[in-house]
């Protein structure tokens, strides 16, 4: 018996010991880069990579010259031919981490993006952090104390009755996978959307939507505001919403509510719109990866 509950004390001190060394991990710093969130990745070997985190897009890119300064092993890219692709590299991150959070090994593909950079068509880091490489993993992007964790999901839900679902349809029949979630509400109807952290705006409703939603009237505003990160630097209508909410939770009154020029992609139809980092401003965004969930708080 004695023995049985020495173990047991152990076993209550490494539980105990445990759970304080989680919580005060050092999660990595959320920072603006050009008015959108990054963080800095560390691969190892004292050097890190300033990253912009990306759900709209399925793929990690890094600058070419960012990743031959992190001593990365680059190899040929092949394209769909199996020829190589001039000027485009694969490689792996091996045991990346965000602070004290472990990612493991990331796949990347590496190319110069300086030109991209210099015309202001994409943020000021050294590449993206696509959402795929954290799919196995809950994502906190925390705005409101500017800090960034990775953590395993959990089986319960911390979310409650205020949960979205996620889903990961295309943009458009021949676009990429990307990350969507239903629980967005403008002037109170329910909206399903694309959640993309490096679009700037607030909510970005597609043309498919309009009449739904009866913002016939929002549409006809003849102001105008430039995105520069988004499909290359685009014009949207500017206009208002009376709220843009997220499940119980009222985000914005009178808030920017934005509409596509002739040159925004659209995703035929497929969902409502798309919420940005304008939006999530003084919140905490948690994606939920492996349980398809999504919340605000």
């Amino acid at each position: 018996m004695a023995s049985s509950r020495l173990i047991a004390a152990l076993a209550a001190l490494f539980a105990a010991l445990t759970a304080s060394n989680f919580a005060h991990a050092r999660p990595a710093g959320l920072f603006s880069c050009g008015g959108l969130p990054c963080a800095d990745l560390d691969v190892g070997g004292g050097r890190t990579l300033k990253l912009a985190i990306d759900t709209g897009d399925a793929l990690s890119i890094l600058d070419l010259a960012a990743a031959k300064a992190a001593g990365l092993e680059l190899s040929p890219l092949a394209g769909p031919d199996q020829k190589p692709v001039p000027g485009a590299f694969s490689a792996i991150i091996k045991g990346a981490r965000l602070g004290d959070d472990q990612l493991g090994d990331i796949s990347v593909i590496a190319v110069d993006l300086g030109a991209q950079m210099a015309a202001g068509h994409l943020p000021p880091a050294n590449g993206i952090l696509s959402y795929v490489a954290l799919k196995d993993r809950r994502l906190v992007l925390d705005y409101r104390r500017h800090t960034v964790r990775v953590l395993k999901s959990e089986p319960k839900s911390a979310c409650g009755d205020n949960c979205g679902v996620l889903t990961y349809p295309t943009f458009g029949p021949k676009g990429p996978p990307i990350v969507a979630a239903t629980g967005f509400k403008v002037n109170g109807q329910p909206i399903t959307v694309q959640v993309d952290t490096l679009y700037g705006g607030t909510l970005l409703i597609y043309s498919t939507a309009i009449d739904k939603l009866r913002l016939g009237d929002q549409v006809s505003s003849t102001s105008i505001r430039n995105f520069p990160f988004t499909d290359g630097g685009v014009d949207m209508i500017e206009a208002k919403a009376s709220t843009e909410s997220f499940g119980s939770m009222r985000l914005m009154a009178d808030a920017p509510l934005y509409f596509p020029t002739p040159k925004v992609h659209q995703p035929a139809g497929l969902f409502d719109g798309t919420a940005g980092s304008g939006l999530f401003q003084g919140h905490v965004v948690t994606f939920d990866f492996p349980a398809n969930q999504f919340w605000i708080s």
